[in-house]
């Protein structure tokens, strides 16, 4: 048992081996009730000793096909899935609670599309990190309807006229929650790296681009997404978000906000797709304008991304999307069925994270320090898995989306794949890296292999060798810079 006092009250951690970790943190309010659909607020004290030994429930959500290699890789674990809309919940790791230590921070933002994930779960594990000298925060956030909804009720009840970005709003609280409360874990609340995959990365662009974090992190590390140079364009208008809002309050048969708060917050999450808006509040302006005139927040960034992304996303119909150009038919060939396959899982992949993220790394680098990977790993899929093919009928998913997870945070323990030595290796120089870059803003030191920072050519190759080169395809970026959106 290990024990610590937050401004809400007192917590009793445990120790796992040499780290001492503290779940199921409340940083706000439940959203419930009349909460739904509201920012968050700061929690309420308890009396007494609040035991911190469990995950809180996850937000509520839909599961990925259990078949899917998004199941296998993120959502295989082996604790039972709790979900509740009472779920703004925080985790600690720690390898020396004692107020005044002031080790780095690493606040970790779970991906999943803003629909799937959470912050207990098993990939996002930080006990590894912890280890190498860091505080690790996994958080939870308000998903789908419950995390994005913008609707005209909910703008009309907002002081600023706000609405949508709740789930955004729910990071911000968190952070708010480290700053006040992360040196009674042995973590100095002035070194704290937002990190995060997927999603997450995302979300940390967008915060990038905010003015309502900024005091509150200090350097930023996204891998496989970007909240900038989207395929689907910039983010929706709040009037057009709103408009969206009704069309799906409609599909209940009312637009009463007051009516929609009263249903059952499971039925909300399952139908639609929400994401961030520009709601007034903590976006208030495109972050593709902010990120274009040099105005984000200017911290070290390290970015980066896997080799086929688009393998899990993929389908025929993406070639529709092709950039009409006449570089386009050199860099995207679809001379027969074949070479069209692995064109539309290669656009899929460039167009929606290669590019996107390459643009996020460009568009930051006269800025602040930046530094950009590109993870070539294939991970050892056990024999024998029930897993569906691709989508877009080319052999296996290679280098997928959110591949890196489990080398980035040297997470192999909680999958049994039959992982080699190469990849533990590549897993520890990973972590490492990623402690380091946490630890200092800056991947370079203590005897890992040297990284250059960010040129438009020049990234940090992860694979069976971890050396820098030149970034691949850059032809291929410069005709997605050029094409307009949406694609």
């Amino acid at each position: 048992m290990i024990r610590t006092r937050t401004a809400a009250g007192r917590l009793a951690g445990e120790w796992a081996g040499d780290v001492a970790v503290f779940r199921g943190i409340p940083f706000a309010e439940p959203p419930v009730g009349d909460l739904r659909w509201r920012p968050p607020r700061p929690p309420a004290r308890w009396d007494g000793e609040r035991r911190a030994h469990d995950f809180g429930p996850a937000p509520l959500q839909p599961q990925p096909p259990r078949d899917s290699i998004m199941h296998h890789t993120n959502f295989a674990d082996r604790r039972a899935l709790v979900m509740s809309e009472d779920c703004l919940h925080l985790n600690v790791w720690t390898p020396d609670p004692a107020p005044g230590t002031a080790l780095p921070v690493m606040v970790w933002i779970h991906g999943g599309g803003n629909r799937y994930g959470h912050g207990g779960q098993e990939i996002h594990d930080g006990r590894a990190l912890a280890g190498r000298g860091l505080v690790v925060v996994t958080l939870n956030y308000r998903l789908g309807a419950l995390g994005f909804l913008a609707h005209p009720a909910l703008a009309g009840e907002d002081e600023p006229g706000a609405s949508g970005n709740y789930g955004l709003l729910d990071i911000v609280a968190a952070l708010t929650w480290v700053r006040e409360n992360i040196a009674a874990f042995g973590g100095d609340p002035d070194r704290v790296t937002l990190a995060g995959n997927s999603a997450g990365a995302a979300h940390i662009c967008h915060l990038m681009a905010s003015q309502v974090a900024r005091p509150l992190f200090h350097a930023a590390l996204g891998q496989s997404a970007s909240g900038i140079g989207r395929a689907e364009g910039p983010l929706t208008e709040q009037a057009d978000a709103q408009k969206q809002g009704l069309r799906w309050a409609e599909s209940f048969g009312d637009r009463d906000i007051e009516g929609l708060r009263r249903l059952d917050g499971v039925e909300l999450v399952l139908r639609g797709h929400f994401g961030p808006v520009l709601d007034g509040r903590v976006l208030t302006e495109p972050s593709d304008q902010v990120f274009g005139t040099g105005r984000q927040h200017a911290v070290p960034l390290l970015v980066g991304t896997n080799t086929d992304e688009g393998s899990v996303y993929a389908t025929p119909d993406a070639l529709r999307s092709l950039p009409v150009d006449p570089e386009a038919d050199e860099l995207y060939p679809v001379r027969d069925l074949d070479e069209a396959r692995r064109t539309a899982r290669r656009f899929t992949g460039e167009s929606r994270f290669t590019y996107p993220v390459w643009h996020w790394a460009r568009a930051h680098r006269g800025t602040a320090p930046t530094w950009m990977y590109r993870f070539t790993r294939t991970p050892p899929l056990p024999t024998g898995l029930d897993l569906a093919p691709p989508r877009d009928g080319v052999p296996g998913y290679g280098v997928h989306h959110t591949a890196e997870l489990p080398y980035a945070l040297d997470n192999f323990d909680h999958r049994p794949w039959p992982w080699t030595e190469t990849d533990r290796e590549l897993a520890r120089t990973m972590a490492d890296t990623w402690a380091r870059f946490v630890a200092t803003g800056d991947p370079n030191g203590d005897g890992l292999p040297p990284w250059p920072t960010f040129t438009e050519d020049e990234v940090m190759f992860l694979g069976d060798a971890v050396t820098p080169g030149p970034l691949e395809r850059l032809a291929a970026m410069r005709l997605l810079a050029r094409c307009d959106r949406p694609l």
